[in-house]
């Protein structure tokens, strides 16, 4: 009988620890999964803060909605000077730039300003304003193709050096109007950015770099209809 009593103590303490084992189990899960998503959470706002900082939107621009601008010329105000965005320049990374309209030519907002090109990939980027050609960026021109990109004014400073043409408008007042600048460029922008979001996983694949930024040419991604949709939906071709 002591035998017997002995072994159901012991059979009792085992369903003790057993039962101590799998609620120290649950908690566990419970409580590392709870962390997990509050990690998960605060990452991701972490990578959604980056975007929108990462495309950068001055306030003295006015800004076309298939990513091209245009601002007074300092020096002199009866002319402004045209190029793409900071969006532009880093969704469609080192292109050619091609198809640039020579001085006196005429162009009308809306129309094609000029192209960028990256084998049998190409985008045309449209004019923001109306006006006659009177200078092109030879600096910008010559450093893509000298394959020196990433080391070009258009792309460490789209909005001042990185210009791409100077125009003298024909109704700067008029056509500005149609255009976004400051808070509404900046909530446009916003808008942009979620779009973006929502293309990360599907057809852009992996476009963040170590620390949420995203990689520069990430369009290159897509090819075919794939490439084709993502201009329609993002540069209005």
């Amino acid at each position: 009988m002591g035998n017997l009593a002995m072994y159901a103590t012991k059979g009792f303490e085992y369903l003790l620890i057993l039962g101590f084992l799998a609620s120290f189990t649950l908690f566990y899960l419970y409580f590392t999964s709870h962390r997990f998503e509050t990690a998960t959470a605060a990452v991701t706002s972490q990578l959604v803060d980056g975007l929108v900082d990462w495309f950068r939107v001055p306030d003295n621009i006015f800004f076309h909605q298939a990513h091209t601008w245009v601002r007074r010329e300092e020096s002199a105000p009866a002319l402004v000077v045209v190029g793409m965005d900071d969006f532009a320049q880093k969704m469609a990374g080192p292109l050619e730039l091609w198809d640039i309209p020579a001085p006196g030519t005429t162009i009308r907002q809306g129309d094609k300003g000029w192209s960028l090109h990256d084998g049998k990939k190409s985008v045309d980027m449209l004019m923001p304003m109306s006006g006659e050609v009177v200078a092109i960026n030879k600096d910008v021109l010559a450093a893509m193709k000298n394959d020196t990109y990433k080391d070009s004014e258009l792309s460490r400073d789209p909005y001042e050096k990185g210009w791409i043409l100077k125009i003298k408008p024909y109704d700067f007042e008029r056509e500005r109007k149609g255009l976004l600048s400051g808070t509404l460029a900046r909530k446009w922008m916003d808008e942009v950015v979620e779009h973006l979001r929502s293309k990360m996983n599907t057809e852009l694949g992996g476009v963040m770099q170590d620390g949420g930024v995203p990689v520069a040419g990430m369009a290159k991604n897509i090819n075919g209809e794939g490439w084709d949709l993502l201009l329609k939906e993002f540069f209005l071709t």
